[in-house]
């Protein structure tokens, strides 16, 4: 007579471990899904600047990082050089003008004119380099901003020298409002390069 067969007595006990190695697998697969899991996957060269968060009462939205070709990031790179001349000569301005208008002046005429001629050089070649800078087409608007502003600075720096050899008995009006405006101009500059860059 044949041995009946020895089934598992206890068949559920496989049911777990099953289970068990289900959500594991499932789980893995969820995580390989999100986002910020595909962010760092292998880099195609391109260039990935840091992701924002702004937090607005109890709501909290988180930009996606913005990714910029090799031209892009050169050309914004490029910007940082017209951005530190342009303020050397806005302080190199503001120092001759103040000088020249201290009561007792604390520069001489020739001092202040050498100031002023440096300035209105520096801004003028300056404003010819941007114009000749051919800026990637997405940035092409931007670019225009800039050198709008770097024109509107040489302009100025062009009438603040003409106002300080402005003959007497002039008060120095048109000087100062060129030198004002020559500010501005230097602000509107920093704020176009700074929209630039996004």
């Amino acid at each position: 007579m044949t041995a009946p067969t020895n089934y598992d007595p206890k068949p559920g006990r496989w049911m777990l471990p099953l289970v068990v190695l289900a959500m594991v697998a499932f789980t893995y697969l969820f995580v390989r899904e999100l986002p910020s899991a595909a962010q760092g996957s292998e880099n195609d060269g391109s260039t990935t600047t840091g992701a924002s968060t702004t937090t607005i009462g109890d709501d909290t939205t988180t930009s996606q990082p913005v990714i910029l070709d090799e031209a892009t990031m050169a050309y914004l790179d490029s910007l940082a050089p017209y951005q530190t001349r342009m303020t050397e000569m806005q302080t190199q301005l503001a120092a001759a003008n103040s000088g020249w208008d201290a009561n007792p002046r604390t520069v001489t005429f020739d001092q202040a004119e050498d100031a002023f001629v440096a300035v209105a050089e520096g801004a003028s070649a300056l404003a010819a380099e941007l114009g000749a800078v051919a800026p990637p087409p997405a940035l092409t608007e931007s670019h225009n901003a800039i050198a709008a502003a770097a024109q509107q600075a040489a302009e100025a720096a062009n009438n603040a020298l003409a106002g300080l050899r402005a003959p007497s008995p002039d008060t120095g009006e048109g000087r100062r409002t060129a030198v004002a405006a020559f500010d501005a101009a230097v602000t509107a500059f920093a704020e176009a390069i700074a929209a630039a860059g996004g």
